[in-house]
């Protein structure tokens, strides 16, 4: 089972979307206005790109 943590407190979201763009399963949702939210956890392929690409360290992938 996977679990994916954004800490929000580094996370700047308006900016910084780039988890959402870059996504290859559609893991993340863009929420308009404001930070990005996992929509489809369980759609994640481990792929990691989401949180080596991070530029804020904002996000973690457990396993």
């Amino acid at each position: 089972m996977v679990k994916i943590i954004i800490d929000y407190s580094k996370c700047s979201g308006d900016f910084d979307k780039i988890c959402v763009e870059i996504c290859p399963a559609s893991v993340f949702q863009d929420e308009k206005s404001r930070k990005p939210r996992v929509a489809d956890e369980e759609n994640c392929i481990l792929c990691l790109t989401c949180q080596f690409n991070c530029p804020r360290q904002a996000i973690k992938i457990l396993t």
